[in-house]
């Protein structure tokens, strides 16, 4: 029960202090991409039908550690309610449930809301409630997987462009987008943007609702907690997009582009980020082979490979000078990439 470590680490924090808030953050950045150099890249056979990692990824594991995040994150909001916090408590503990939240909660929800039960996509639509982030959903699997490495897709990164400005564009592309596709849902149906169908605006009502009732028991200072760390694991989502991307447009062919192929996501085959991330760190596959299930992915040989461990690019890619330093000579054709990404329009998210 490896994801469990970040429920567990917040409870920590929470009985011996602000101190220990500080373990998922020391986790992520140094004991995660230790164990990955150490144990090498993972070469086990997750094809057979008796692995334990099929085990490992199915459906009571997701509603298990589900279960543990709502509860680390109530017990946190307790706190926030209940205690004298602090400036510096008050943000290390938000730290704290932003990377459980963004690390394993926000992946986990992405492979579920691929899955075809509609239990398990109601499940990582309440995983990413929990974040405020629920428009991921429509954005995700019908924006970004249609035009992924072109620019109509506002969660891929040009080469050059700092995670600063990516984050922004992301941030409101996506948004746009999400109510774009699902207007344009309702539109083939004959019906309006103002209909109760509208799953965007059923989101932003299960929004409110958290807030009020944060509200309503905590005040402001319970709501803007929650955002803070909302804010954080969304961060860390779009620093993850912004890896698994970068540079990697698909070349204009008269009026479209080019198929989508391995060469257009950065792979990773890390041992302990692949199975805290629920496998999305063997990305290529993903977007080649959406139907598949996390634990049927593998690494493609024609896919570009991340030079470290996937959770440190992750918090390398935060620094932009650094970044760029050691990610641009490794883009594949870079000097056509950057041409290219300064010459098409951005449209900004717009869905065609």
């Amino acid at each position: 029960m490896l994801t469990l470590i970040y429920p567990a680490l917040l409870w920590l924090g929470l009985e011996h202090g602000t101190a220990w808030l500080w373990l998922p953050l020391l986790l992520n950045i140094v004991l995660v991409p230790a164990l990955d150099h150490l144990l090498g890249r993972w070469r086990a056979d997750w094809r057979r039908p008796d692995s334990w990692l099929r085990w490992y990824f199915s459906p009571p594991v997701f509603w298990l550690y589900a279960i543990a995040q709502l509860a680390a994150l109530l017990l946190a909001l307790k706190a926030v309610g209940t205690r004298h916090l602090g400036a510096g408590e008050f943000f290390a503990l938000a730290s704290a449930a932003g990377i459980m939240t963004g690390t394993a909660g926000i992946t986990a929800a992405h492979e579920l809301i691929h899955r075809r039960g509609r239990a398990q996509r109601a499940l990582g639509l309440g995983l990413l409630a929990m974040v405020s982030y629920m428009h991921f959903r429509i954005e995700h699997a019908y924006g970004h997987h249609r035009h992924v490495g072109t620019a109509e897709d506002p969660a891929t990164a040009r080469f050059g462009e700092g995670f600063p400005a990516f984050f922004m564009r992301s941030l409101v592309g996506g948004l746009r987008g999400a109510w774009r596709i699902e207007c344009q849902r309702l539109h083939r149906r004959g019906e309006s943007a103002g209909s109760p169908r509208n799953r965007m605006l059923h989101y932003l009502g299960i929004q409110t609702v958290i807030f009020l009732a944060l509200f309503g028991f905590g005040g402001w200072v319970l709501a803007v907690w929650f955002l803070l760390q909302s804010f954080i694991a969304v961060h860390l989502l779009e620093a993850v997009n912004y890896v698994q991307h970068y540079g990697l447009l698909r070349e204009r062919i008269g009026n479209g582009y080019e198929p989508l192929g391995p060469q257009h996501a950065w792979d990773a085959d890390d041992a302990i980020s692949g199975l805290l991330v629920f496998n999305l760190s063997r990305h290529a596959g993903h977007h080649l082979h959406v139907e598949q299930r996390c634990e049927d992915l593998r690494a493609l040989p024609l896919a570009p490979r991340l030079p470290c461990s996937f959770f440190l690019m992750v918090f390398i890619a935060l620094s932009p000078p650094l970044w760029r330093r050691l990610m641009d000579a490794r883009v594949p054709r870079c000097a056509p990439q950057a041409l290219q990404s300064r010459s098409l329009p951005d449209t900004g998210g717009v869905i065609a």
